[in-house]
């Protein structure tokens, strides 16, 4: 018995120094990823911010419990030219790269800090919220672009933020979830 736990240790040591170089391309592409995650959020609620003010109410997408139709047509009022670019500057740029660096980022986290069976469905996750995250820009786009707008275009742009919100919380939850499984196995592999 006690040399099967040497053999173990051994091939435990021999195989982390073979895997030393994939860990730290794993660690540069997570601190890439969190780098572009935290820029691109910043940039873009300081931008979001910036047309905030100009218009003087939350923009729909800041709304955690939805809108209706009226409150589109009230941002779409007051929106002019200029904020109407810095807006949608905000939607193709930072909250198009925003959604994917943080995808990536909870991706590689789990990958690399899980071997949990549960952990393709935190990807599922991760690759849900940037899904939705870019359907609703696109969404909120088209709706403030149309001549007249539609309740059910609204209802659906509606849905779509509020599901971001969940799913960005829950993508947060998935990698702690992950973390925390993976100490609790690691826990039980040493015991034995």
């Amino acid at each position: 018995m006690a040399e099967m736990r040497a053999d173990k240790r051994r091939y435990l040591k021999a195989t982390e120094h073979d895997d030393a170089p994939s860990r730290r391309r794993s660690a540069w592409l997570i601190i890439a990823a969190a780098v572009i995650s935290v820029v691109s959020l910043a940039l873009g609620a300081l931008q979001l911010q910036s047309v905030q003010r100009a218009i003087g109410i939350p923009l729909p997408e800041m709304m955690v419990g939805g809108y209706d139709v009226d409150y589109v047509e009230a941002v779409r009022d007051l929106l002019d030219a200029a904020v109407i670019e810095r807006y949608q500057s905000v939607h193709y740029l930072w909250f198009l790269l925003f959604p994917v660096a943080f995808a990536a980022l909870i991706i590689l986290l789990v990958r690399r800090f899980s071997r949990s069976p549960l952990r393709w469905l935190f990807y599922a996750v991760a690759l849900l919220y940037a899904a939705v995250h870019i359907a609703e820009n696109l969404v909120l786009e088209a709706a403030l672009a149309s001549v007249e707008i539609t309740s059910s275009e609204v209802a659906f742009a509606s849905f779509l933020t509020t599901a971001k919100f969940i799913l960005f919380a829950a993508a947060i939850l998935a990698f702690a979830l992950s973390f925390t499984l993976n100490r609790t196995t690691s826990r039980r592999q040493t015991r034995r």
